[in-house]
């Protein structure tokens, strides 16, 4: 993987600064074009062609088209093919070269020719234009600033936060991340910087010095739905799957996979062992045993026969590692599976250059408990008032006698009737603990409507998911914490073929009868051990709610009550649930560990 920076006015110092900024994406090359108006950087991780050849800015032959790239496109040998069949010479055997090439041959259809994870930057200048796009499901970054006649591109926030626009909080996005604790799917933390979305392209006119186009140019339908045999469906599965894996194995640097003994990472383990022996093969372990998965892991390593590697952490590895997530994640960041994310990505890369990730298999085959969860909270809300008072008052006599309000969260669905989003979006968010909060908070997120659009309640949750937390959270989690330590992820399960495939599977046969990943299961029955087919999802957790109790209960206190820079949060609510947490009458580490991210975040970035 690569980090990318540009600008429209010349200026080689700021850009070599800024490029900098991203050394951890790419530190092994370097290049920079400052020139005709513009100035483009690039830090380079050497993957495929590991010569001179491959260095960017990348030319054609008379230098008219120029790009500066971050990510893989694993079907670059055919698309190169075609275009020497059309006259094209190549002078590298960098998957980069079809980029300037293609865009010679098809202009921005070239998007329609691509399978990879990319985003990129195409000045031409004979247009006198910026052309950057991202991937169809984002897993490659894309981040921009267009004001006051100024255009900046990079990869990461960071190289805004260091550049010399203003510094101001957006407001909404600040509001978003504190019900989901990521920010929106086209907005940053910083008012005017943007995300270019999934799936989307833009043109800047250098000329002009404005945006003449952004649009998206792909987006995933579940109305088309298969009618086929679920024995011809399982047999297609596999092999769809197998493609995909085998297309992103192209590598020339050594590579290996992620495995935490769930059942998407031990499908590729099983796809990638045919055609890699003695696969490297990663995993970790805490000190709790509720969020030990290991031995399952060790299960798929001894079936497989992989290299395979597992480090122990402990709550002062993760007290040491707190601290830095704040450079690594420079757009405030809380999914606390960061954790475990960053931490075995520093254990692969010890050994290998590429690991692949069973990222997306949980949102193309139904495999969250939310899903079920939501049907469920529909049911409750649309019950008659009488019925819904009475569960109402059962929940909170149950919570007087055990003492604890776990159960507590299905009271806010027992009031007045939501509309289908609200529900989701209740359910979905760490917020909303209580009936007495508001659901107008989420007035201004009600656009994520235009995902559910489809008859079947299971299937618009699949599609918000894919759509919102897949690119906004999961892949952020992954890109950063694997850049980090100058790791490449790659994710099979996102291949687009494979996921334009998977919406059109039947719901019923991803979730049936409530049996989540129940079509997935039944493909790779014959040959991941029942161990594995039959266990319970687990998540790649770590185990903040005991911490919070304990280890980091000193250092997290001190983070939340002691942060004086910024007035967000209501002190006196928070202690009251520092108090049931730490009696554990209830458990509020998701709201401890947002606030506490983002105190580090505004420290470390905005002081």
């Amino acid at each position: 993987m690569c980090g990318i920076v540009g600008f429209n006015w010349e200026d080689e110092k700021k850009v070599k600064m800024l490029a900098e900024l991203l050394n951890h994406r790419g530190p092994e090359q370097e290049g920079f074009h400052v020139r005709d108006g513009v100035s483009i950087g690039h830090k380079r991780l050497r993957i495929i062609d590991l010569s001179e050849k491959g260095r960017q800015p990348f030319y054609n032959e008379d230098g008219s088209v120029c790009v500066t790239y971050n990510g893989e496109i694993f079907n670059f040998p055919e698309i190169k093919q075609t275009l020497e069949k059309q006259g094209h010479v190549f002078t590298s055997h960098t998957d980069t070269e079809v980029l300037v090439h293609g865009y010679e041959q098809w202009g921005t259809d070239l998007l329609e020719r691509l399978n990879g994870q990319f985003a990129f930057c195409i000045f031409d200048k004979n247009q006198n234009l910026f052309f950057l796009a991202r991937d169809r499901l984002g897993i490659k970054p894309l981040y921009y600033y267009c004001n006051d006649k100024r255009f900046i591109f990079g990869s990461e926030l960071k190289v805004f936060l260091k550049s010399d626009i203003k510094k101001q909080l957006n407001q909404n996005a600040m509001d978003y991340y504190m019900l989901f604790g990521n920010t929106p799917f086209d907005q940053s933390i910083i008012e005017g910087v943007k995300k270019l979305p999934a799936g989307c392209m833009m043109i800047y006119d250098l000329t002009e010095k404005k945006i003449t186009q952004l649009n998206r140019y792909w987006t995933i339908s579940f109305a088309q739905q298969l009618d086929c045999d679920q024995e011809q469906l399982e047999k297609e599965i596999v092999q769809r799957l197998d493609k995909a894996v085998q297309m992103q194995l192209i590598s020339d640097v050594p590579l290996g996979a992620f495995l935490s003994g769930g059942l998407d990472s031990s499908i590729l383990v099983s796809i990638m062992s045919k055609y890699i022996k003695d696969l490297n093969t990663f995993s970790i372990s805490f000190d709790r045993p509720d969020f030990n998965e290991s031995h399952y892991a060790k299960i798929v390593s001894d079936k497989f026969k992989t290299r395979h590697f597992e480090i122990n952490f402990n709550a002062d590895n993760v007290r040491e590692l707190i601290t830095e997530l704040p450079c690594y994640y420079d757009d405030p960041f809380a999914d606390p599976s960061m954790i475990p994310t960053c931490l075995v990505s520093r254990v692969a890369r010890q050994h290998v250059t590429v690991s692949l990730s069973g990222t997306g298999g949980d949102e193309l085959f139904g495999g969250y408990w939310h899903y079920n969860d939501y049907v469920l909270v529909k049911f409750l809300n649309n019950l008659p008032m009488p019925v819904k008072r009475f569960l109402d008052y059962s929940i909170a006599l149950a919570n007087l006698i055990v003492r604890k309000d776990k159960p507590n969260k299905l009271r806010g669905f027992l009031g007045k009737i939501e509309d289908p989003v609200t529900l989701y979006l209740r359910l979905f968010s760490y917020m909303f603990r209580t009936k007495e909060e508001s659901s107008d908070k989420l007035l201004p997120f009600k656009y994520l409507v235009r995902h559910f659009v489809y008859p079947d309640d299971i299937n618009n949750a699949m599609n918000c998911d894919i759509n919102e937390y897949l690119p906004d959270d999961l892949l952020v989690k992954e890109d950063r914490a694997s850049m980090a330590v100058t790791l490449e992820a790659r994710v099979p399960f996102l291949d687009h073929t494979f996921v334009e495939f998977a919406a059109k599977i039947p719901r019923s046969l991803k979730i049936n009868m409530g049996r989540k990943k129940y079509i997935l299961k039944k493909a790779f029955r014959n040959i991941l051990p029942p161990e594995i087919i039959h266990r319970r999802k687990q998540g790649f957790g770590v185990p903040l709610v005991h911490y919070f109790r304990n280890e980091i209960r000193d250092f997290a206190y001190n983070e939340i009550f002691g942060f004086d820079l910024l007035n967000y949060y209501d002190k006196n609510t928070m202690k009251i649930y520092w108090d049931r947490h730490q009696s554990k009458k209830s458990d509020y580490h998701r709201i401890f560990w947002s606030i506490m991210m983002f105190n580090l975040w505004f420290k470390k970035w905005m002081v």
